[in-house]
């Protein structure tokens, strides 16, 4: 049985090593972007939907109402998912004070049971947006002037079916805090590198851009089953499925969208375990084996700690392992954080070993079963159909 447990943890921290490797290589052949156009010809509709943002909606707003690019060419749709708060207030507030900008303020009136709400506050808002490009961001995110040029010379350059665009984490006030940040650049490495790969595996609807003819041909969210998350990634995996070399990752410092970590415990995990729901729906054979992979990896150093206190062995095999593990992840979240310009976050890297497998086994085991919470719902996953008409 120990050599049976050797030989299986250690083939699977060598296929996960090899995984991170590829995500790096990918990351590392997508250069960094730094040409913007200064003359478009898109019409361009950036999403926000947004529920209970009342703290954050209006910087955001502002934020939009700044960039660089074109008034005439721009319009931005506010989708209202069932706030219970000042959000709605504040967004007409914002949108009262530039009566000449094309905005529009919509109201997810759907009452599905809380499963589908942003998946239908999106879809609301693209069969009423006129644009050819469709951005999507969060209201609780910020950007610079250059953001929405950035990712339209992209665009207008390239002409993908889909752009996945950096999102960072920022002003973070203690270790925790920062720990998401680090945690969070290796996400956004993995997603990026397996874009520049043609496997795509994951992307952040805080920072998407698609074309809306893209979006009707693979039928928008119908097929997600009603799985409450997922108005990215799985939009990212039907139209992969259709042409992956369509997808591409807007690797520029200037398409960086930034929003905050969440600041306790709880809200933290349920944030990861409504993100982890939504691997089994819809995504590729390749994505399930990378997931199940790092999943038993992480458990099998859970129980080769255990082990060790029995059997000194396992501390040796456990040592092996980590080393085998960590030393791409370490490589794979220094270019990250070279990027985004975070480098100082680095010192986390170890620390953070000491806790991440106990974490990636209860967000794992947890995340398929059972509600969360999030914005002030209780949600659990279920399998209805959103439809697209």
């Amino acid at each position: 049985m120990t050599q049976a447990f050797t030989f299986t943890l250690l083939f699977l921290s060598l296929l996960y090593a090899l995984f991170i490797l590829w995500s790096l290589a990918g990351w590392c052949k997508n250069r960094n972007v730094t040409r913007i156009k200064n003359e478009f010809h898109t019409k361009v509709s950036v999403i926000v939907p947004a529920r209970n943002e009342e703290r954050n909606i209006e910087g955001c707003l502002r934020d939009l109402l700044k960039q660089e690019y074109p008034e005439s060419l721009l319009e931005i749709i506010v989708v209202d998912d069932h706030s219970v708060d000042r959000t709605s207030t504040i967004a007409r507030r914002v949108m009262d004070e530039f009566p000449g900008r094309n905005f529009s303020f919509l109201q997810n009136d759907s009452q599905d049971g809380g499963a589908l709400y942003k998946k239908q506050a999106v879809t609301k808002a693209v069969l009423h947006a006129a644009g050819e490009l469709i951005v999507t961001t969060d209201a609780d995110c910020r950007m610079n002037e250059k953001w929405l040029a950035a990712v339209v010379s992209c665009y207008e350059s390239r002409h993908p079916s889909m752009i996945s665009a950096p999102v960072c984490f920022y002003e973070e006030k203690n270790v925790f805090e920062k720990f998401q940040s680090l945690e969070f650049m290796g996400l956004i490495g993995i997603g990026a590198g397996s874009v520049s790969n043609h496997h795509p595996m994951m992307c952040n609807g805080a920072n998407l851009a698609y074309s809306r003819k893209s979006f009707f041909e693979v039928s928008g969210f119908s097929g997600a089953d009603g799985i409450p998350s997922g108005d990215d990634t799985q939009l990212m995996m039907k139209m992969a499925k259709r042409d992956a070399a369509g997808i591409y990752f807007l690797k520029s410092r200037e398409a960086i969208v930034y929003t905050e970590t969440m600041h306790t415990v709880t809200d933290f995990m349920n944030q990861r375990k409504r993100w982890s729901s939504k691997i089994p729906s819809g995504m590729s054979l390749f994505v399930l084996l990378n997931a199940a992979t790092a999943y038993l990896l992480h458990a099998g150093l859970i129980a080769c700690f255990f082990f060790g206190f029995y059997n000194h062995t396992f501390f040796r095999l456990l040592f092996y392992v980590a080393m085998i593990k960590q030393i791409p992840e370490f490589l794979l979240l220094a270019y990250t954080a070279a990027f985004f310009q975070r480098m100082k976050l680095l010192w986390l890297f170890i620390p953070a070993q000491m806790i991440y497998p106990f974490y990636i086994a209860w967000v794992g085991a947890m995340a398929p079963f059972g509600f969360y919470a999030w914005k002030g719902r209780e949600i659990k996953s279920g399998r209805r159909k959103i439809p697209v008409s």
